[in-house]
């Protein structure tokens, strides 16, 4: 079977690495009954506004890298004619299109029971509310298992000038920190 994981809130990098991890461990509740053999899509990190994750998963191997940025990040005239008309329903503001978006294919999955754990990485319904400084220290604070592999990506995209897409600039864009990005 599949599904498709959605929520409007970021993940803190941290509660995110544990729940991956136990995914390819296998052995509690509910990826011990739940075989996830693939996922792919797109994750927002709360430390990261800028940047989507471009997430994947096969058997026992995944990887979450920095992708293109948010629609909400680039200036409406240097999108595509129609992106604003087709995006409306992914909008929803302050954020813009930032969300999770994770399709997971597999045998015998436990859908409420997989939400569930990854709604728990999610930033707080209170602390949405308070923004994007507080995110930061959050994640300051407890860590970002996935900083310095993104880092590492992003400066090797910049130096190589990231050609394999060109229908927009990433020049304002920079590293993902634990620093406030306003």
């Amino acid at each position: 079977g599949s599904f498709i994981y959605r929520a409007t809130r970021p993940f803190l990098p941290h509660k995110l690495d544990k729940v991956l991890e136990q995914m390819m461990e296998r052995l509690q509740t509910p990826f011990d009954s739940s075989n996830v053999i693939r996922a792919k899509g797109f994750i927002w990190l709360a430390n990261c506004p800028q940047l989507q994750g471009d997430f994947s998963l096969a058997g026992n191997h995944y990887s979450l890298l920095p992708g293109n940025p948010w629609w909400a990040e680039i200036d409406k005239c240097h999108w595509p004619k129609q992106l604003e008309h087709d995006i409306a329903p992914l909008w929803h503001e302050p954020y813009g299109d930032r969300q999770q978006e994770i399709v997971f294919i597999g045998q015998n999955l436990d859908q409420k029971a997989i939400c569930k754990v990854f709604n728990e990485c999610l930033v707080s319904d209170d602390s949405m509310k308070v923004g994007q400084e507080v995110w930061n220290k959050m994640v300051q604070e407890s860590g970002d298992p996935f900083q310095e592999t993104w880092d590492a990506a992003i400066t090797l995209a910049q130096t190589e000038g990231h050609g394999s897409h060109n229908h927009h600039n990433h020049e304002p864009h920079g590293t993902c920190s634990q620093e406030n990005h306003n």
